[in-house]
């Protein structure tokens, strides 16, 4: 789905999708820390569904960037969280791995806010 969904420029609609910006901290030892010292995960969110549209990342290479889209875009946030969390830890070995996986935690649970629904435990930010 990925591929096919870049084929085509998807219109963002305030109010029928939502962004949903979080961060998590990064080691000192990461590269990124010295660019920005914390990992921003942006995710445009269909507001009815979950279902993820857009990803950006602050990362070093744009490569890396278009690597984490893959693993993002088409996924739910409210469902997919640890299918999101998993594939992370099995695909991306790069050194903001734990602070993107907080991240996404932490997005997921601004979506429950957005959405009123109760915030589960595996979404809450560590």
């Amino acid at each position: 789905m990925n591929d096919e969904r870049r084929e085509f420029v998807i219109e963002l609609n305030p109010g029928k999708h939502v962004c949903i910006v979080s961060t998590a901290h990064l080691s000192q030892q990461n590269p990124v820390y010295h660019v920005h010292e914390k990992l921003i995960l942006v995710l445009v969110v269909e507001r009815e569904t979950g279902v993820i549209l857009e990803c950006d990342v602050n990362v070093v290479c744009n490569l890396t960037r278009q690597f984490i889209q893959k693993i993002y875009c088409g996924k739910n946030l409210m469902t997919e969280i640890d299918e999101i969390r998993d594939s992370v830890q099995k695909n991306y070995f790069g050194a903001s791995a734990k602070s993107l996986t907080i991240a996404s935690k932490a997005a997921r649970a601004k979506y429950m806010e957005i959405r009123g629904g109760p915030v589960s435990e595996q979404s809450e930010d560590q």
